[in-house]
């Protein structure tokens, strides 16, 4: 009897887990706006955030030749996308939220909107 009771805790298990990460079909793409200084609040440089299908996340610094990308994958829960830097494997976590064509995330305090580039 014990065995069956333990199998279909597992289960349950196992699929709650598996429900808390997922993609965000929303999130999908490419979003554009400004980098701002974490002391100041000023905005400092143009930055695009590309979210791919099969979880990866670039951060695109910059512009032209000055550009650098930062190459990440990234996975959802609970509103939340955490990253995980490809070199470094230093991972951050931060808010999030979409409407319309407007994504707003929370990162150490510090809130960035950034628009959907089509």
């Amino acid at each position: 009897m014990m065995k069956p009771i333990l199998m279909i805790l597992g289960c349950i298990l196992a699929f709650n887990c598996h429900s808390q990460k997922k993609k965000d079909p929303q999130l999908i793409g490419k979003w554009g706006g400004l980098l701002k200084d974490s002391q100041t609040g000023s905005s400092m440089d143009k930055i695009v955030l590309e979210f791919t299908k099969d979880g990866h996340f670039r951060q695109h610094l910059g512009e032209n030749k000055m550009q650098n990308t930062i190459e990440s994958t990234f996975e959802v829960q609970n509103n939340k996308i955490i990253s995980a830097d490809q070199r470094t494997k230093e991972t951050s976590e931060s808010q999030y939220s979409i409407k319309n064509d407007t994504l707003t995330i929370l990162y150490e305090g510090m809130e960035n909107k950034y628009i959907k580039l089509k």
